[in-house]
């Protein structure tokens, strides 16, 4: 097999028979051996139901059916693990990822590159979501240590054997692209501009970017560990700072430095940097009592032409 294309499905039912009719119109075209590999995130739009049609008129196609909602980086994982194409290309199932730009991305991979990652020439959002999604990249890569760009799309290629080190990780944080960006094989980017979405809007809440972004955050680094030793550091230094004025004004000016504002505003500075910093303890011990549980990533409810 040469291409398995592996698209994580939730939201947007009706954009998949058009999906699907452009992917095989494309790669009918290249001269390759395809598969499609669709897998279910149980939304709750029936989504399901149009990707059985698909499967069952298409033995190219391969369907995955979730028994609850897992998240997109387990859909993509359960893809890839059935995937069985020399190159793997992870799209969104909205229309987004225009799947006309399948045979550059191809072409260029086979350059000698690893991964080719797409960048979003031109955001379908506005300003103040491009602008939140730019802070949020920022904050991401500096408390992460993955240097990822805030345009890279879901949409990329991958080789058999980087993909195989994805599933082999037993990491909890299972974004794909940040992890072939973390694995450091040869890559390169290239720059599409983003179609509209074809129904709907986007499902990823602010909620759901956060839960995202922590998990990335404690699954590639400890660099917030860090910041709460820096945290306590700073209050320790602080508190030293504030004995030494207090001291000062007792012994040679003879005055009592005002108490209850001043003890009730050192309270909740180190009771929050305290909570903080067992916060952050806190999400990695998690991280380290889930790894033990050593529980499956997702469960499949059925699937077809796998």
């Amino acid at each position: 097999m040469d291409i398995s294309v592996v698209i994580p499905v939730y939201g947007c039912p009706s954009a998949l028979v058009p999906l699907y009719e452009k992917l095989t119109n494309v790669l009918g075209g290249m001269n390759v051996s395809y598969e499609i590999v669709m897998v279910d995130d149980c939304d709750k739009m029936n989504s399901w139901e149009e990707v059985q049609k698909v499967a069952q008129k298409d033995e190219r196609v391969k369907a995955i059916h979730f028994t609850k909602n897992f998240g997109q980086g387990c859909a993509i994982t359960a893809g890839v693990r059935q995937a069985q194409g020399d190159w793997i290309i992870t799209m969104d199932c909205d229309l987004q990822d225009n799947p006309d730009n399948i045979p550059d991305l191809y072409a260029k991979a086979l350059e000698g590159y690893d991964v080719v990652f797409v960048r979003r020439r031109q955001r379908k959002e506005s300003f103040f979501v491009r602008l939140f999604a730019k802070w949020y990249h920022d904050l991401l890569c500096i408390l992460s240590g993955v240097e990822f760009d805030y345009d890279l799309a879901t949409y990329l290629i991958a080789s058999r054997r980087a993909s195989d080190h994805y599933i082999a990780s037993k990491d909890r944080g299972r974004d794909f692209g940040v992890f072939l960006m973390w694995l450091g094989f040869k890559h390169t980017f290239v720059e599409y501009e983003q179609e509209r979405r074809y129904e709907g809007k986007s499902s990823f809440t602010f909620i759901k970017k956060w839960k995202t972004a922590v998990g990335i955050i404690s699954t590639y680094s400890n660099r917030p560990l860090y910041v709460s030793i820096w945290i306590g550091a700073f209050s320790a230094l602080f508190s030293f700072i504030y004995i030494i004025y207090a001291l000062i004004q007792y012994f040679v000016y003879n005055a009592n430095p005002e108490g209850w504002t001043t003890v009730a505003a050192a309270l909740f500075f180190f009771g929050g940097a305290i909570l903080s910093t067992l916060g952050i303890i806190g999400i990695y011990l998690g991280n380290v009592f889930d790894m033990s549980k050593d529980r499956p990533l997702y469960a499949i409810q059925e699937s077809i032409n796998c």
